[in-house]
């Protein structure tokens, strides 16, 4: 297990620190104690993560740390306070663009501390280092092979290579739409542009406005100064609106105006101002029942739609199962430490079996959670109980072209004629069947012993 302190760096253009330290004090993960630090002069060692506190655009620390920024791989995390509009938009012209208002995105802050550390992207020596955006958020390296996820990641090249044009993700939660927007914007001609994301449920409807258009100083109490929205910040670049399908009717026109007219209008203010930046929106709702039942707004939709792009669930994609299993387990490896194997046959079959409901998110939670509590460097069925004991024990499934899914055994039976016992006979011949024959295994999945197999598949109809 890792129980190397993972190190953080403070530096600030005034003594007041106190909120990056409370923020930091609720960064709680286990196995991976954190370190913080507020030297006094500027430095930059291995694997460590810089936090700078700046005040203002005259700024000595800004300054130094505008020298160095090309020279140095660690992550650098600009904390700014009070909504000074000016130095942020100034900031991320300088190519920093992990930036929080304090106290307004101290949460977010946390968040984003713990993400980093969790997914080892504050490391900077050249073997392991995996926090270039361009590399780990790319199309090329979305891992999926399958035939039907395979024309999805395809769609998604030709549009990001050929045009800027409004894209729409489709797909169950957990599928990846998050992901798949920064793929699409590192793949096209705008990647070294700003990539603005931006959850719709996260923030209160009375601030989603603010957040996305600005206002201006005084436009209501405690608007002490203007405030860049995340349209000017997506300036060229690609805006992602996250859960789209939650926005407000009103919130909805007003992005239709964006969009359509390319121009915004801050909160308080009189002045159009220009945009421009790609709109990748996602959701997971029926849009199209939305419209019939009026609450989304048909033109809105078409100005998102102009590219669909839908990405299947974990469950029509089982051949892309077991390798996304094992990049997982690679991956947290890395993360704990840890020298994990590949997931055996044994887990195969059960995850090929297993409906993923939470999709890709749910496996890769669950790996991470095997990799971290696993105490002999081998997963087993064992690690996984909690989705063993989940599993309904009758699935539907839903296929409008008639095809079984590979996780699926259907049974047409008449049941005049069958009785328990030839039941579990022809099951369990299903079942090894599925499993290639392997005995041990068939057994396994039953819940039964070898003998007790034999015994049952050998027993007369």
């Amino acid at each position: 297990m890792n129980t190397k302190k993972v190190n953080i760096k403070i530096y600030s253009d005034n003594d007041d620190i106190s909120a990056i330290n409370s923020g930091l004090r609720q960064v709680e993960l286990e196995s991976i104690p954190i370190a913080f630090t507020n030297p006094k002069l500027f430095s930059a060692e291995e694997d460590t993560i810089l936090v700078l506190q700046i005040d203002s655009l005259a700024s000595g620390l800004l300054a130094e740390v505008a020298l160095v920024k090309k020279e140095i791989l660690n992550k650098i995390i600009i904390v700014i306070r009070n909504n000074n509009a000016l130095l942020v938009s100034t900031i991320a012209k300088m190519g920093l663009h992990d930036i929080f208002v304090f106290p307004y995105e101290i949460v977010k802050f946390t968040s984003y501390i713990k993400e980093l550390i969790t997914n080892g992207l504050y490391k900077t020596s050249a073997t392991t280092r995996r926090d270039d955006d361009s590399i780990r958020y790319n199309l090329a390296r979305i891992i999926g092979s399958s035939p039907k996820f395979s024309r999805t990641i395809d769609l998604a090249k030709k549009v990001s290579e050929q045009s800027s044009s409004n894209i729409l993700l489709l797909g169950e939660t957990g599928t990846g739409k998050g992901l798949f927007a920064r793929a699409i914007h590192n793949y096209g001609k705008n990647r070294k542009d700003p990539f603005v994301d931006i959850v719709c449920t996260a923030i209160p409807e009375n601030l989603l406005e603010s957040e996305l258009f600005g206002y201006e100083a005084g436009a209501f109490t405690s608007a002490r100064t203007r405030k860049l929205g995340l349209f000017e910040i997506a300036e060229n670049g690609t805006l992602f609106l996250d859960e789209i399908g939650d926005m407000s009717l009103n919130l909805q026109a007003k992005l239709l105006r964006a969009i359509e007219k390319k121009v915004i209008k801050r909160l308080g203010g009189i002045v159009d101002i220009p945009v421009n930046a790609r709109i990748i929106s996602a959701t997971n709702k029926n849009i199209e029942q939305m419209i019939e039942e009026g609450s989304f707004r048909r033109d809105l939709f078409h100005r998102l739609n102009v590219v669909t792009i839908e990405l299947p669930p974990l469950n029509e994609r089982s051949e892309d199962i077991v390798s996304l299993a094992d990049h997982f387990i690679e991956e947290f490896n890395f993360t704990f430490n840890k020298s994990v194997k590949k997931i055996s046959k044994e887990l195969r079959y059960f995850f090929l079996g297993y409906p993923w409901p939470g999709n890709v998110r749910e496996l890769k939670n669950v790996i991470e959670r095997a990799v971290l509590l696993s105490e002999n460097g081998e997963l087993t069925l064992n690690d996984f109980s909690n989705l063993i004991n989940s599993v309904p024990a009758v699935m539907q499934f839903n296929s409008s072209n008639g095809e079984v899914p590979e996780n699926v055994i259907r049974m047409d039976l008449n049941y005049g004629t069958t009785d328990l016992r030839k039941l579990s006979k022809h099951y369990a011949l299903q079942v090894l069947e599925k499993v290639g024959g392997n005995k041990s295994q068939a057994a396994k999945l039953l819940g039964i012993s070898r003998p007790k197999l034999d015994t049952l598949v050998a027993k007369k109809k």
